[in-house]
């Protein structure tokens, strides 16, 4: 498969002086450490299969509800239009391919992927019960390596999934391949805190307080300690910006909520509308 350009590897974002620092732990604590990127599909696929039953109330817990509101200003940016085809990346539990059929009101095609059966069975069950099951199905497959034409979709979402592929410029550039000449990418996930005085507080809550609120809801399921670390190596939110549009995405906007904290990019694919 060829593209225009060079899918490329992403590294750690440059910009320390925002970087989410995980808060010191005692000598005696054995620090979490992420699996290495070759087992990192696996890993991923394995322990969000554990926790995919309380994966929803963990995100209503560690965010207050709030992840609700976020997806709504994702899917109100898109500007979905009725018979739209949408893709929705990492699709979990089915949350924002289920709010995009909604909002189109059944005048369009869905489709959700995932590589965890647990969770695409949870999104199965909600779209029995959606009252727009005519309208969306979900799949298995790789963000990797998408089982779909060029140019076949009108609009891509992923909510908090982006940071947990392999490769994120092998995704992105799998991502421009299947969306049509100025198709829509919408992309909810963390970023890095911009205000001084609150990233203390956010690294505190965000390594002490989430795994915590996890581990009561699951007791020993290590996936809670891995979803703030793993907001560690990912690009600070006006790296991605650069990303994009060094994969052929133009017109990149950011939505920030809590200061930074949590990160909505919206960008347009190359090419006429």
């Amino acid at each position: 498969m060829k593209f225009p350009f060079r899918p490329i590897r992403i590294a750690e974002s440059t910009r320390q002086s925002t970087q989410i620092v995980p808060p010191r732990r005692s000598r005696q604590a054995m620090p979490y450490q992420l699996p290495p990127d070759p087992a990192k599909s696996a890993y991923v696929r394995t322990r969000f299969d554990a926790i995919a039953h309380r994966y929803d109330l963990f995100n209503d817990l560690i965010t207050q509800g709030q992840h609700r509101r976020w997806k709504r200003v994702l899917i109100q940016r898109l500007k979905l239009q009725k018979g739209a085809r949408v893709l929705d990346l990492c699709c979990g539990t089915g949350d924002i391919a289920l709010r995009c059929a909604t909002r189109l009101g059944g005048q369009g095609q869905v489709v959700g992927l995932d590589f965890s059966p647990n969770m695409l069975r949870i999104a199965a069950t909600r779209r029995a019960s959606s009252g727009v099951e005519e309208s969306i199905g979900f799949i298995s497959g790789d963000a990797m390596a998408l089982p779909f034409r060029a140019n076949e979709f009108d609009a891509v979402t992923i909510g908090y999934g982006l940071r947990n592929v392999a490769d994120i410029g092998v995704c992105l550039a799998e991502v421009v391949r299947v969306l049509k000449p100025g198709g829509m990418l919408a992309s909810l996930d963390v970023g890095k805190t911009r205000p001084i005085l609150l990233r203390p507080l956010v690294a505190f809550y965000f390594f002490r307080i989430v795994p915590l609120i996890g581990r009561l809801l699951l007791p020993g399921e290590e996936m809670f300690s891995y979803l703030p670390h793993s907001s560690v190596g990912y690009p600070h939110q006006d790296r991605l910006v650069e990303i994009l549009a060094a994969h052929g995405f133009t017109h990149v906007e950011l939505v920030e909520f809590l200061g930074g904290a949590s990160v909505i990019h919206i960008a347009r694919k190359a090419g006429p509308l």
